[in-house]
C-alpha cells in the first residue's frame, strides 16, 4: 500500500478533516521527548520499527521522524483503555515470539527482509479476517496501522510534507492586491 492509498483509507473516516486532526494535534502536543508512559523501551523500539516499516523514509520523512512512536505511547497512556493497551502489548509480544520462532532473535534485531516477512504475515492474517467479514477491531496489526497512519498524518511533518496542509488565514480579505 502506498501513501496515497493509505490517505484514501484514512479519508474514509468521516471525522478526519476536523476531529481527527484536532485529536492528533492534541496528542502530539503531549509528547515529551524521551518519556515513555505506556510502553517499555523494548516495546517502544518494536513500535518504532513497525511504524517505520509501514511509513518508511523516502523523499519525505518516515514515521520515526514524524514522532509516531511517541504519539502511539501517548495514545495508549491517555486515550486507550486497559483492553486496548493489553491488545497492543500482547501483539508486540507476539511479534517478538514469531520473530524468535522464525529467526532466533527479537523483531528489532532481525534484518529488514525478516521484519518485512513478519509484517506481511500479519497483514495476510488481517486480510483473511476482512475477507471472512470477521471483526477486526481487536486485531493488533489493524490497530498498529491505524495508530501509525493517524500519528503520521496528524503530525506537523506528515501534514506539511505529505499532505501539504496549510492553515487558512483567519480573516477574509476580498480585493487583496496581488502586487506588493
Amino acid at each position: 500500500m502506498n501513501r496515497r492509498e493509505a490517505l484514501l483509507l484514512l479519508a474514509g473516516t468521516a471525522a478526519l478533516p476536523d476531529q481527527l486532526f484536532a485529536v492528533g494535534r492534541a496528542v502530539h502536543k503531549k509528547v515529551r521527548a524521551g518519556t515513555l508512559r505506556a510502553l517499555t523501551p523494548q516495546q517502544n523500539e518494536t513500535v518504532a520499527t513497525i511504524a517505520e516499516l509501514i511509513i518508511p523514509k523516502t523523499d519525505t520523512p518516515g514515521a520515526r521522524e514524524a514522532g509516531v512512536p511517541a504519539f502511539i505511547d501517548v495514545m495508549l497512556a491517555d486515550w486507550g483503555d486497559d483492553d486496548q493497551r493489553q491488545m497492543i502489548t500482547a501483539g508486540l509480544a507476539n511479534v517478538d515470539e514469531r520473530s524468535r520462532t522464525a529467526f532466533g532473535k527479537d523483531f528489532v534485531a532481525c534484518t529488514l527482509a525478516q521484519q518485512t516477512e513478519i509484517l506481511e504475515d500479519l497483514d495476510y492474517e488481517l486480510a483473511r479476517l476482512r475477507d471472512t467479514k470477521s471483526d477486526t477491531s481487536k486485531n493488533f496489526f489493524q490497530a498498529m496501522k491505524w495508530l501509525t497512519l493517524t500519528g503520521y498524518y496528524t503530525s506537523e511533518v506528515g501534514a506539511t510534507s505529505e499532505l501539504h496542509y496549510r492553515v487558512v488565514p483567519g480573516r477574509y480579505e476580498p480585493c487583496y492586491p496581488l502586487a506588493p
